[in-house]
């Protein structure tokens, strides 16, 4: 009796500390966590006065059910907009998560398990971050592990308070409906494998807890038929790659060698310490790969043949399970052993999580709040007389943080009040300050840099984000300056450079040079300029570099168009294609110069012999003439995908 009640408090202050450190991670500056995109997208859609319009304007629209949205609704209705509020609820899920899977380990195998699960849940950055996150994903994790629970008592543990698990069973799968399309495919996966295992003398209850569930989603099927007309979101996701489960992985685990070899040493330990005790579940083992694996393949093969779906977070539901795939082997029930496990898992992850995946410095500082902070500070140190600013954001989103940081008298242009980079140009030449700071998201174009630092040739400061950038130019030479650009090489075809391949030199003349003693002219009829091609891996120093692109160009009076093209081939063939018209920089009958740039992030860089080719396009075959065709390579934003990739130097 004393060993039965040691093991139990052993079990259950393991489970308090790793509840608590997992409330601690999640809790941690609370107020400073700043929302993400997604957060402001969802709030925006809460600003309706009728709960028709929420539904019209606010759930169709968004891609997701209804649930989250409409309890984000009555939250902001009740309490204001504050990260506090909004987030609080979602962490809570993501601490109770922590508990259920703990539940679900140690009903399916033994608390070891159970201990060891909870323990990677609530110290992995990818629970962590999501639970901070107030949108459908947290709650998921939730509703999915709590339907799991219910399922399996009423599935191997029918003798124990049957009709009180099912009508759990129910809401919480119906929970799971109204919450993300990913937790209710995986509220299928799950009632789908209860048929298999299901009693037959309750299996027709269990059919009718299906039907009861159905019936409950009835009135949301609009709502779902309007959504799959929409599609996926392949403005912005492209479709997976065949090594996606891998990345994924990979992204679970840190990124870290050091987690790598945890999880080597735990499973080694699986077997070192093996003892007699009743033998591994191997049905849980079979049912947690299913789970896992399914929501997986059906989401890459939708996406990979109908429309993009397939990401990171919609894996969150399930992915608690691969980790019962990977630790359901534990059969040691000794105290000692339980706690070593624990502290070997929070001792590699959680210095991980805060060193390697940069958590607290990369995720709490939002580009949204950043910008608007590190505007107001060179504005008040520089004097806005002699400083101009430009935010690249969203405008309906900057304003929260011109509030909360107590800046509204900002001075500032919208990047597209300014008209988008076709009329930047024309407006920098309209500056008159000493001074220019820019801040931008990711989704920024990318030639804007090249185009300021042409009006501003020095930078004097960078500060990088997860997801945006800031930049302070200088018109003139101050005392300190920040080189970016590491790599140029300028074609004046004075004479034409060999990495522009061979040209006729005859056609470099020098009656009409635009600039110099020779420019190159394209004559009628030819339609691609001399292309600049090399080794894309020669160029760069990492992969977060941003290739910059301009050419000099001249054109006649009557010019149909052309561009200028970057691209990245593999063997001959083309894995990206970028254009730029050439009028969108130059009118008819004038001269001027034409930017376009390519950040290397976006690329991928597994495919082999890589080339990067700049050239003019020209399908009109009119004549016009160029010069200094520039190719600048720089570093970027070695954080840009920091959330999500493996963090650069």
């Amino acid at each position: 009796m004393l060993n039965f009640h040691k093991k139990i408090s052993t079990d259950h202050a393991l489970l308090l500390l790793i509840l608590l450190v997992g409330a601690l991670l999640r809790f941690y500056r609370l107020q400073e966590i700043p929302f993400t995109h997604d957060e402001f997208s969802a709030i925006l859609r809460t600003q309706f006065s009728s709960f028709h319009d929420l539904i019209e304007k606010g759930v169709k629209i968004d891609g997701h059910p209804a649930g989250i949205q409409v309890f984000l609704y009555f939250l902001v209705k009740v309490f204001g907009v504050s990260e506090a509020v909004l987030k609080t609820p979602f962490i809570i899920f993501g601490v109770l998560s922590i508990w259920l899977i703990f539940l679900i380990g140690k009903d399916w195998f033994n608390s070891t398990v159970g201990l060891v699960a909870a323990s990677f849940v609530s110290f992995l950055q990818f629970p962590v971050m999501y639970s901070q996150i107030a949108r459908p994903y947290a709650s998921g994790l939730f509703f999915s592990l709590m339907m799991v629970c219910f399922w399996t008592r009423i599935i191997f543990h029918p003798q124990r308070k049957f009709y009180l698990n099912l009508a759990g069973y129910i809401l919480s799968s119906a929970l799971c409906t109204y919450n993300h399309h990913f937790s209710m495919l995986f509220a299928a996966i799950v009632g789908v494998t209860g048929l298999f295992y299901c009693p037959k003398p309750r299996l027709r209850r269990y059919l009718s807890a299906a039907l009861i569930i159905i019936v409950l989603y009835l009135p949301h099927l609009p709502i779902l038929f309007y959504q799959l007309g929409i599609g996926g979101v392949e403005g912005w996701l492209s479709k997976p790659r065949y090594d996606f489960i891998l990345d994924f992985i990979q992204y679970i685990f840190h990124f870290s060698v050091y987690v790598y070899l945890l999880i080597l040493l735990l499973i080694s330990l699986s077997l070192y310490w093996y003892q007699e005790a009743p033998p591994v579940k191997k049905k849980f083992i079979l049912i947690s790969l299913t789970w896992f694996l399914l929501p997986y393949l059906i989401g890459f093969f939708y996406s990979t043949y109908r429309s993009s779906v397939l990401q990171y977070s919609v894996l969150i539901f399930s992915f608690p399970f691969l980790l019962f795939v990977l630790f359901g082997y534990f059969k040691t029930t000794k105290s000692l052993h339980k706690i070593i496990l624990v502290a070997l898992i929070g001792t590699v992850t959680i210095p991980t999580l805060i060193f390697g995946r940069q958590h607290y410095t990369l995720f709490y500082k939002g580009a949204y709040r950043e910008i608007v902070f590190e505007s107001r500070q060179v504005v008040d140190s520089l004097g806005s007389a002699k400083c101009s600013v430009i935010l690249d954001v969203k405008k309906e989103i900057n304003p929260y943080y011109l509030k909360k940081l107590n800046c509204p008298a900002l001075p500032f242009r919208y990047f597209e009040d300014i008209g988008g980079k076709n009329h930047l140009l024309t407006y920098l030449d309209s500056v008159k300050t000493d001074f220019l700071a820019f801040g931008c998201l990711s989704s920024t174009n990318w030639e804007n840099y090249a185009l300021m630092i042409e009006k501003f040739p020095f930078l004097i400061q960078h500060k990088a984000y997860c997801g945006g950038d800031f930049y302070l130019f200088s018109r003139k030479k101050p005392a300190q300056t920040v080189t970016e650009y590491f790599s140029c090489i300028t074609n004046t075809f004075e004479p034409s450079l060999p990495d522009w391949g061979w040209i006729d030199e005859t056609r470099c003349i020098d009656s009409v040079p635009i600039e110099g003693k020779k420019s190159f002219v394209n004559q009628a009829g030819v339609e691609f300029s001399p292309a600049y091609s090399t080794s894309l891996r020669g160029m760069i120093h990492s992969e977060n570099d941003v290739i910059d692109v301009s050419v000099d160009v001249r054109t006649p009076s009557v010019f149909p168009g052309a561009w200028l093209v970057l691209s990245v081939s593999s063997y001959g063939k083309d894995l990206r294609w970028n254009s730029v018209p050439i009028n969108d920089y130059v009118q008819p009958g004038h001269s001027g110069r034409v930017f376009q740039s390519l950040r290397v992030s976006d690329l991928d860089l597994r495919h082999h012999q890589l080339k990067f080719n700049a050239y003019i396009w020209n399908p009109m075959k009119s004549p016009y003439i160029m010069d200094n065709f520039t190719v600048r390579v720089r570093t970027g934003n070695p954080v840009i995908y920091g959330l999500y990739r493996e963090v650069g130097e």
